[in-house]
């Protein structure tokens, strides 16, 4: 794609966010992968005509795009998803369309991490393997400074339990890991000198 169509995209995607078009996307880790159920926004510059607001993922993994048919999209980042569907579109369509894809509505396979960690937001919950707290504490890359580890709160089903860390470190029992569900919530409170 060219640089000056990368710059109309970016502008009119700006405009579009200016003018209430466009809803801002809830924050997510970057790599996040779009899973079954997920509800995505996808814009194609300078054809409005293909623009599809609240598609849903099928719980096979696809979804049913104009002109397109079903594309595979679970497994796969915004990213990967708009450069497949610009390659489709190449393919007898447009001549060099610029596609825009938004992940507007998360499935339950996901869980939340907030407060003293390095990055808090939004991470997927792979459905191939188990993550415990700690793994989900590295995947945001851990505390800050001011973190008060030996308080973890996960909300569950709403219930709050709270955890020390140095406790769930030591656990090498997978039997008794505390492991992720979807739609757990996780915080990290900060410590008061």
């Amino acid at each position: 794609m060219s640089s000056l169509l990368k710059l109309q995209h970016i502008i009119f995607i700006g405009v579009l966010l200016s003018l209430g078009g466009l809803h801002a996307q809830s924050r997510v880790a970057s790599d996040y992968k779009v899973q079954p159920e997920d509800v995505l926004r996808i814009l194609v510059f300078d054809e409005p005509s293909l623009a599809q607001e609240g598609l849903r993922v099928s719980g096979t993994g696809n979804i049913t795009f104009p002109l397109l048919k079903d594309i595979p999209v679970k497994g796969r980042t915004t990213e990967e998803i708009e450069q497949d569907i610009e390659r489709r579109l190449r393919d007898g369509y447009l001549k060099e369309p610029s596609v825009s894809v938004f992940v507007i509505v998360y499935n339950e396979q996901s869980y939340t991490i907030m407060g003293e960690v390095m990055i808090d937001g939004i991470y997927p919950l792979p459905s191939e393997k188990k993550i415990d707290l700690v793994e989900a504490i590295a995947n945001a890359k851990g505390f800050t400074a001011n973190a008060k580890d030996s308080r973890i709160e996960l909300f569950r089903d709403g219930e709050k339990r709270v955890f020390d860390f140095n406790d769930l470190f030591k656990i090498k029992d997978p039997e008794k890991k505390i492991f992720i569900q979807p739609g757990d919530k996780i915080k990290v409170p900060a410590r008061f000198f």
